[in-house]
């Protein structure tokens, strides 16, 4: 099945590239999804800086523990996956990869590495890895490009995005318990989980500006729903919460955070944003089920004539803090605790969110 694309939201597509490899010892074991407690802590006294070549060095990707943060580099025809440990100053190579590691996605358990891998421009290669560099899991899919939507409850569930040169698409789901890879019937290239059995799909009917409405789809039973929901103009998921994104009537960005029972767990407004032809929403960072990290400016407009640059907002159990009056839009990832989050248009720079205080941890040789 190939299906046009029909756009709901920005998103980001991750260049690359059906079949599905998988670990014989893998087969029929689901990988263990219980998130690692995290008990490491920056120490800010000795808070060390990571000293990189400009020449070898290709993404920061994320935060595996509280004081490690995962990069990749090229290094001697390698790209190397590598951890640097912001306390001690020692970096650790996870994995040696020969094709082009185009992303790393770290689940939110913090056991598995997904690497997204590519060797031509007309196939991808993922690998989903354990912590300690064991290959558990190895998919291949033939795209262009692709998108990938990881569950973050089980990390043997996958939504594959495959795009291919004429802009058409195929969604796969992938359950690596089972080595099942198989097409879905859903419309929207960047659909989202929503626990481990539902998944929310964006659907705008007409003009971007005006939003689009929700609906599920059950893998399993093949049933479709409705989340009773419209206007959205942005949503995303994490675990079991839904946050989604309208306009009203003031002409605010209204935020509701919801459970999958569709309790509210608290809803505020912000400033929005318009490019002219659709609204602007950054990405959002989770650090939990119902503590959510936002990028705004405290007055709203047209993106190129905003008068007021963005703010780093924390929204936790329906309590709104302002951490900083100035975050580049750029790059944005959270440590595990919450505490610590990355930012700058090249990822160069911590904040404390209890102190707003910023440091730098990667410095380029010049």
């Amino acid at each position: 099945m190939r299906i046009r694309l029909v756009a709901f939201c920005i998103a980001a597509l991750l260049m690359t590239g059906c079949t599905a490899k998988t670990d014989d010892n893998m087969k029929g074991n689901p990988l263990d999804n219980e998130p690692i407690e995290q008990v490491d802590v920056i120490d800010e006294e000795i808070g060390k800086i990571l000293t990189a070549d400009p020449a070898k060095f290709h993404f920061v990707a994320d935060w595996l523990t509280d004081k490690k943060i995962v990069y990749v580099e090229k290094d001697e025809g390698f790209y190397k996956v590598n951890t640097f440990d912001l306390n001690t100053g020692e970096t650790d190579t996870l994995h040696e990869e020969k094709s082009i590691v185009i992303d790393v996605l770290i689940h939110p358990s913090k056991k598995y590495l997904l690497l997204h891998t590519s060797d031509n421009s007309t196939s991808a290669t993922i690998k989903i890895l354990s912590t300690d560099g064991i290959i558990q899991d190895e998919i291949e899919v033939a795209s262009t490009e692709l998108a990938i939507e990881w569950n973050d409850l089980d990390p043997s569930l996958i939504l594959l995005t495959a795009f291919y040169q004429d802009w058409t698409f195929d969604l796969f789901l992938y359950k690596g318990a089972e080595s099942y890879l198989g097409l879905l019937p859903i419309e929207d290239p960047f659909p989202k989980w929503f626990g481990t059995e539902q998944i929310v799909i964006g659907y705008m009917e007409d003009h971007p500006l005006d939003g689009g409405e929700l609906l599920l789809y059950n893998p399993t039973t093949e049933e479709w729903g409705d989340l009773g929901v419209d206007g959205v103009i942005y949503y995303d998921t994490y675990e079991q919460s839904l946050l989604t994104v309208k306009i009203n009537e003031a002409g605010d960005a209204h935020y509701e955070l919801s459970e999958s029972n569709g309790r509210l767990l608290s809803e505020w407004t912000l400033p929005a944003v318009s490019n002219y032809s659709e609204w602007v929403v950054l990405e959002v960072e989770w650090a939990s089920n119902h503590t959510v990290f936002l990028r705004a400016p405290a007055i709203g407009g047209q993106l190129d004539e905003l008068s007021s640059p963005f703010r780093l907002i924390q929204e936790k159990e329906g309590q709104q803090q302002v951490i900083t009056e100035d975050i580049a839009a750029g790059f944005l990832r959270c440590s595990p605790s919450g505490l610590t989050c990355i930012t700058g248009s090249s990822a160069t720079t911590l904040i404390d969110i209890e102190t707003a205080e910023e440091r730098i941890w990667l410095d380029f040789l010049e």
